[in-house]
């Protein structure tokens, strides 16, 4: 499992225990990414928000109860949020004509509606934080091979290095970015 969904887990395992302070982490850690996500369903920015706080809260009523350590916090939580947007907008009836929508320039119209696209973002955020990992030796190998398009030999040139280390270290920075996004 992915670091971040590691630790959504171990903060509502511990939010499960009555750890006040998990829930604290979970909103400081992760309550943009989920703000957008709400945002993604939600039309209104305020409705976004009065979504969240009312899931933090039952969060914390509940005590978590219905979350399995076994599966994936991030998705759980992502379903919690979708699920609330649905009934926020069938209780809260609020139509917006459709040129007002198309003329809006938000979060919610960058990505597009559906379901394919929030698994995008999160793999984007996801691929963000595994190439945030690498040392700057290893962001320039890939910067050469992939942005730059040059071969083993010309980065092995460049690098003053053997085209062996080149190869071998591209091809464990690859295995490296594979594990932290599998």
């Amino acid at each position: 499992m992915d670091n971040r969904v590691l630790r959504v887990n171990s903060l509502i395992i511990k939010i499960q225990k009555g750890d006040e302070k998990a829930l604290d982490a979970l909103f400081i850690e992760f309550g943009a990414l989920f703000l957008c996500m709400a945002k993604k369903y939600l039309f209104e920015k305020g409705y976004a928000e009065d979504l969240l706080s009312e899931m933090f809260l039952e969060l914390w009523r509940s005590g978590a109860k219905s979350f399995n350590a076994k599966f994936n916090g991030l998705n759980w939580i992502f379903t919690i949020i979708r699920n609330k947007a649905y009934k926020y907008n069938g209780l809260n009836h609020n139509t917006v004509p459709l040129e007002e929508i198309e003329n809006q320039r938000s979060f919610s119209q960058i990505i597009s509606q559906n379901d394919e696209d929030s698994d995008k973002l999160i793999d984007d955020i996801l691929l963000k934080d595994a190439l945030q990992s690498l040392s700057n030796y290893e962001d320039e190998l890939l910067y050469y091979k992939y942005w730059e398009s040059l071969t083993i030999r010309e980065i092995a040139i460049k690098l003053h290095k053997p085209r062996s280390t080149i190869h071998y270290d591209i091809k464990t920075i690859l295995n490296k970015l594979k594990k932290i996004l599998d």
